[in-house]
């Protein structure tokens, strides 16, 4: 290697500093070949469980702690069984996804670390390095972990609603109704929403599912009550918010953070009614009830039916991606104020080609249709690439059904550009998270300058640094060589390559389209010719 050649990275600096404290297991362990991404791969679970308890530990009081929120039949002294310190002991646990955790504080399912700041340690005493991170590090990786969303939601429909009729394959009766091991109907998510909601208090008819696993998240809430309404909790001072948590009979552990719901379909794969697993732990804080059906079937709620069972199912598998009702600070609903959740929309992802309106089938047509419809609603960005004229454009929509164009002062209308696309000059739209769409569709280096009009230009859209250069001399195109060297000046060497291209009709000769802008069109006709001629005249 002689040399390198950075290229251009749209990563933001959080993730670039920052994702060496999650990967590096040279960085980061005694031995070089453990790393935090090693059980939480890609910043997300293994899906084993870990009995990492110290023997030589000290038990940890509960400081700091939201117990119970403060509610009747919760908190500290009405709560049964009590809430108990910490044992060093803690028994088998599960991998927890690091997706959006920072600012759901505390954090492990115990709920035992105040801050990522109480991690410091484990880079030790559980991966063997010689030393912690530094506060600074620290501070890097907890930005790094800020910036992991939840993916968009593959169980939603295309608009981000709740579905309706979801088949549940992989899913079972757990025999509580019918019979164990029989598949369960497809599940209803709006009516899985309703029921996990206070009109129905599944929890032994005092709480609802949403008393405690508030929305959008699945977690405790973030107050505590205080009379008849709840009241947020101040941050700490590094910033640490104070989820619930909560005491639960017959758990290994007592005292338990209320966990997020929003990986329920990664967390499946365990059914004990099955002889054929793709995972060996399930659900709860160590894995030891095997599914999502088995949880929501337990005795303790009053579900009545296998089809209330399909319902909840179909709504937990269904639970990333926000769009779920507020809660309320009157803590006589039952139902508190949730966190907001970094998700997706269903949509984003989704993408679409266009050969031309008229191959559309009828169910693009409306798919495209439903795009725009949630563009022009600014609940996720839309953009459209393809070749016009020959060249790479993009678009983005950023008004009513009206894309602005990688050139300045250029827009098209969504008709127009179906309308335009042909064979040649396909278009596909892609739908990208909001705010994203000016980056990933027209200015793709975020310097203001739209990608066209840098290209025009003889800048880089690649770099915010050069947004206009030196035109090559569209007229120099040989050096006397015959190769198709350029060599800074037009001279006769040039005329006579250019002709010699022009005569056998290949690509080189290919110059204009007719406007007289220097675009190629693909063919190769007098346009080019009298283009090319135009310029040589110009002596560029």
């Amino acid at each position: 290697m002689t040399r390198t050649v950075g290229f251009f990275d749209p990563t933001p600096s959080a993730i670039k500093v920052g994702r060496k404290h999650l990967y590096d297991t040279h960085k980061n362990s005694g031995l070089g070949q453990v790393a935090c991404a090693s059980c939480h791969v890609d910043g997300k679970m293994d899906k084993l469980a870990w009995d990492l308890g110290d023997p030589s530990g000290n038990m940890q009081s509960l400081t700091d702690l939201n117990l119970g929120f403060n509610f009747p039949g919760l908190s500290a002294g009405t709560a049964n069984p009590t809430f108990q310190p910490f044992s060093p002991m803690k028994g088998p646990m599960t991998t927890q996804t690091l997706q959006d955790i920072i600012g759901k504080e505390p954090h492990h399912w115990r709920g035992d670390r105040s801050g990522i700041e109480a991690f410091a340690p484990a880079f030790m005493g559980l991966q063997g390095d010689d030393e912690t991170l530094s506060a600074t590090e620290m501070q890097e990786f907890e930005n790094f972990l800020a910036s992991i969303h939840f993916p968009p939601n593959p169980y939603r429909n295309l608009d981000n609603s709740l579905p309706t009729n979801l088949p549940l394959p992989g899913h079972y009766r757990t025999g509580r109704f019918g019979a164990a091991g029989t598949p369960l109907p497809n599940g209803n998510a709006v009516q899985g929403l309703a029921i996990y909601r206070p009109a129905r208090r599944l929890d032994a008819n005092a709480f609802a599912c949403v008393t405690c696993h508030t929305l959008p998240t699945g977690a405790g809430p973030d107050y505590t009550l205080v009379g008849t309404t709840l009241q947020p909790i101040p941050p700490g001072p590094l910033g640490q918010r104070h989820l619930a948590v909560v005491s639960v009979d017959g758990s290994t552990n007592i005292t338990m953070k209320i966990p997020q719901t929003r990986n329920v379909p990664q967390k499946s794969g365990f059914n004990a009614t099955q002889v054929f697993n793709t995972s060996g732990f399930g659900f709860l804080h160590d894995g030891s009830v095997d599914s999502i059906e088995r949880f929501v079937g337990e005795p303790v709620f009053t579900v009545a039916s296998d089809q209330e069972i399909a319902n909840l199912t179909a709504f937990m598998l269904a639970f990333s991606g926000s769009d779920l009702p507020a809660g309320s600070t009157n803590g006589t609903a039952l139902e508190p104020p949730g966190v907001a959740s970094k998700d997706a929309h269903a949509a984003v992802g989704k993408q679409i080609t266009v050969i031309s309106q008229a191959a559309l089938t009828t169910a693009e047509q409306a798919m495209l249709n439903t795009l725009v419809a949630q563009a022009n609603a600014n609940r996720i960005g839309l953009i459209a690439k393809g070749r016009q004229g020959g060249i790479p454009r993009g678009y983005a929509l950023t008004s009513t059904s009206t894309f602005q164009s990688d050139r300045t002062g250029e827009t098209r209308t969504y008709a127009q550009l179906l309308a335009a696309a042909a064979p040649g000059s396909e278009i596909t739209f892609t739908a990208v998270p909001k705010n994203s769409e000016i980056r990933m569709g027209i200015d793709r280096d975020v310097d203001g300058a739209y990608d066209r009009d840098e290209l025009d230009n003889c800048g880089d859209p690649a770099n915010p640094l050069v947004q206009s250069g030196t035109c090559p001399c569209p007229a120099d195109v040989d050096d006397g060589t015959g190769t198709g060297t350029p060599d800074g000046g037009v001279t006769i060497d040039d005329l006579l390559y250019f002709l010699g291209l022009f005569e056998a009709g290949v690509a080189g000769a290919d110059v204009d389209d007719g406007s007289g802008t220097g675009t190629p069109d693909g063919g190769v006709t007098i346009d080019d010719l009298l283009y090319y001629l135009a310029r040589f005249e110009a002596g560029c």
